[in-house]
Formats: C-alpha cells, sequence, structure tokens
C-alpha cells in the first residue's frame, strides 16, 4: 500500500504529465477548472470550481493534511472514536508507513522504514537468522507470494511466531508514526480495508496509551541514551548493585564498538526497550553513551561538521545523478528550491540564503556560516542533544530523504530500491560523524 496507486509528473513549467493510461483517463474523467489550495509541500491539493458535486466511486481520499499543524496522536484518536476504516499513511522524514483501520481498530501495519519491515522484526526477535531472511525473501519475491506465508511454508516460523512478529511490526509502526512531526498524512477509505496475509485486531485505545507513556518516557532516556546510533562504553560504577538477568545481558554486549542499535539486534530487543534497559544501566554507573567508537582518534567538532558536509553532499550529489543521468539536478532545482524554502521546517536555519547547485549539493561554508549562527539556546529547541554536528547532520540527511523522494517518482521501482539500499548502506558507515 506504501507508495502504491496511480502516478503523474508535475514538471517545472507547472505542466501535469499522466503516468499511464489510468492516470490520464482518471484525470480526464474530472476534467474542468481547479482552485490550487495552499498545502504542505509534498501534498496537491485541489477543488474544483464550481463545485459539481457528486457520489465517489470505490475507494477515495477521505482526509489528509499536514503532521506540523496538530498533534498525529489527536487525530489517531479521532480515527478510534469515529470508528472510521481505511488506511492511513503518514509520509514523514523520507519515509512512508501504513496503519489499516477497520471501525476504529488496528487490523495491520506496512512500512518503508528499516527494521520495521516483517522479516527484520522477525529477525530482532530472535526468529530468523540472516541467511533465512535472506532466502525467503527472494523467494517472496521471485514466486509472487506473501512474505510471511512463505516463512510458514517453508517450517522457519511457526504461525504462533508469526503472529507474535506482526504485532511487535504494528506496535513499532504505530508508535513511529506518534513520533512524526512534520510531514503529511492521508486516510484511504476503502470497502474492506485488510492487508494482505494474516488479519490482526489491535486495540487503538492501548495502542496510543502505550505509545505516549513510551514518548514521554523516551524524553527521560535522551538525557543518558541520545538515539540507537549512539556507542555504549562500560564504566566501574561506585556501588555495585544486583543486576536483573536482562540487564546483565545487555551489559555483556557493551564492549565500547556497539550502537545501542547494535545490542537492541544482538538482544533481539526493539530500541525503545533496548534504551529503557540501558537508561537504567547508565543511572547505575555501568555504562556511558560516547559519539565514536572505542579506538576511534578524537574528532574536533569543526573537523566533524566539515566531515558531514563533504560525505551528505557525496550521497546527495550521487542520488541527483542517478535520477537524471548526465544532466545534474537541473530538472529538480525548483522542486529543491521549495524544499529549502520552507520557513516551518525544523531545518529551516540551516538553509538561509542558499541556493541548490547545479549537482542538488549546497555550498558547505554557507552551511557551516548558517550552523554557527544559531543561538545556543534556539539550537537546543531544534535539537535536544544542543549538538550542532548532529542538527547539520539531521538537516542534511533530510535533503538525502528528499531527492530519495524525488528518486521514487521517477525511477523504475527496482532502480529506486536499489538506489534506496545503497544509500542506507552509506548512511549506517557514517553513523558516527553523528
Amino acid at each position: 500500500m506504501t507508495g502504491s496507486g496511480p502516478t503523474f509528473d508535475l514538471d517545472p513549467h507547472g505542466r501535469l504529465v499522466p503516468q499511464g493510461d489510468e492516470v490520464r483517463r482518471a484525470l480526464g474523467d474530472r476534467a474542468g477548472r481547479f482552485v490550487l489550495l495552499p498545502a504542505a509541500f509534498d501534498l496537491l491539493l485541489a477543488r474544483r470550481q464550481p463545485p459539481a458535486g457528486g457520489l465517489p466511486q470505490g475507494s477515495r481520499c477521505v482526509l489528509c493534511g499536514d503532521l506540523s499543524a496538530f498533534p498525529i496522536a489527536d487525530f489517531l484518536g479521532f480515527l478510534h472514536t469515529a470508528r472510521l476504516s481505511g488506511g492511513l499513511t503518514v509520509a514523514s522524514g523520507g519515509v512512508e508507513r501504513t496503519v489499516v483501520f477497520k471501525q476504529g481498530e488496528v487490523r495491520g501495519a506496512q512500512s518503508e522504514a528499516p527494521g520495521e519491515r516483517i522479516g527484520e522484526v522477525a529477525l530482532r526477535m530472535g526468529f530468523l537468522r540472516p541467511d533465512q531472511l535472506e532466502k525467503a525473501a527472494a523467494e517472496a519475491a521471485g514466486g509472487g507470494k506473501l512474505f510471511g506465508k512463505v516463512l510458514v511454508e517453508r517450517g522457519l516460523l511457526q504461525p504462533a511466531e508469526l503472529w507474535k512478529c506482526l504485532h511487535e511490526q504494528v506496535t513499532g509502526v504505530f508508535h513511529a508514526i506518534l513520533l512524526a512531526r512534520e510531514g503529511v498524512f492521508s486516510l484511504l477509505g476503502m470497502a474492506e480495508p485488510e492487508l494482505p496475509g494474516i488479519p490482526l485486531s489491535v486495540n487503538t485505545q492501548q495502542l496510543l496509551m502505550d505509545g505516549i507513556r513510551r514518548i514521554d518516557e523516551l524524553e527521560l532516556f535522551r538525557s543518558r541514551i541520545p538515539g540507537p546510533g549512539a556507542f555504549l562504553r562500560r564504566r566501574e560504577p561506585r556501588r555495585q548493585v544486583a543486576l536483573k538477568p536482562l540487564e546483565a545481558q545487555l551489559l555483556a554486549l557493551v564492549d565500547g564498538r556497539r550502537t545501542v542499535a547494535d545490542v537492541a539486534r544482538a538482544a533481539h530487543l526493539s530500541d525503545f526497550d533496548a534504551t529503557k534497559v540501558l537508561y537504567h544501566l547508565a543511572e547505575a554507573g555501568y555504562l556511558e553513551a560516547v559519539d565514536a567508537a572505542a579506538g576511534t582518534p578524537a574528532v574536533s567538532p569543526e573537523a566533524r561538521q566539515v566531515a558531514i558536509c563533504e560525505k551528505m553532499s557525496a550521497l546527495c550529489r550521487d542520488v541527483a545523478a542517478q535520477i537524471v543521468p548526465g544532466r545534474g539536478a537541473e530538472p529538480l532545482l525548483p522542486a529543491l528550491r521549495g524544499f529549502l524554502a520552507d520557513t516551518e521546517s525544523r531545518f529551516a536555519p540551516l538553509w538561509v540564503g542558499l541556493q541548490p547547485a547545479a549537482d542538488g549539493t549546497l555550498d558547505p561554508a554557507g552551511l557551516l556560516g548558517n550552523l554557527a549562527a544559531v543561538p545556543p539556546a534556539a539550537l537546543v529547541r531544534l535539537e535536544p542533544s544542543g549538538d550542532p554536528s548532529r542538527y547539520l547532520h539531521d538537516g542534511l540527511r533530510e535533503l538525502l530523504f528528499f531527492l530519495l523522494f524525488q528518486a521514487g517518482e521517477r525511477l523504475p521501482r527496482e532502480a529506486d530500491e536499489r538506489l534506496s539500499t545503497e544509500v542506507k548502506r552509506r548512511l549506517d558507515a557514517l553513523g558516527s560523524l553523528r
């Protein structure tokens, strides 16, 4: 469901270019004059003028809007109390996530985010090995089968284990949506809102309560454990305390070279559950979070920021070259300028006065100058850790995700997936810079 549906291109001259006969017919059926409504950059809204009325046929978009306008938790609560049905897709941070509702209750979820796909969930929970995941994924893709069904047919998962993985996936996707602060959402009404595979029914109110509790707790945990990419180093506590079995298990995985995400993966825990245990270990004095792996030479903040600009610019340049081979980023420049002009963006202070170059990159000197101009108090509001290097990294990552979004609109599906996989691999390799 994520990223699917008829598409058209809007070129820099304002012309609509339908991608296929289905889209051409759909637009032709609605021929007339429309008023373009102001909306988020990733959302195109128009209303017929004058209105013609009429009942919709089949699936239709019931609600859509800007995530920054109100807390998404309020909207999810509304879906529950109004007993609405359909697929809610949230696009935020360059990733699409979908939760399917039937009469206000959650029936399933899908996600493009690394770590939230059902196979990766099964891997993290210890039900699959990496080689089994790879073989099952290839069989599902080659035979057009549902991935979960392949796992059960091959005897890799029992139905009860698949059920647990699906529930864990739904919980993770739902909570990730709750954390979204920017982006757009759409609710697509469907006659029978079900995802393919095993049907679920998860209480929306319980998911909401649990998700809000997690958000509150994460704010506390971040004081000791900044995030999944933080490296962990052991310390000698002032006073020894008895550790619970799970605490001892996670502490044994801390070696100075693993990140929080690495420890969570090795222990088959979600990032949240691992962070919670690691926070208590840090509070007791058994470990601390650091910016770099053990044995990594210390890097000055200035050198780190220069390296971030260089590495992230190289990624942006390579993605733009894939989208429009041989032409630089010229066809993307109007969209990039619109992205940089968004004054409501968390990263707007980084983009002040900057224009994208012909290859899709930004002037490093201008970026670093804008970063240095952000007052410390404002920086803490924009980046809770107060770390300017992290703020710069996340801003350029947002720009990179925007370019990947553009790739998804222009490249064939397989090429887009290969590009996304390669970018993720290179981003993971840059984790220490953040």
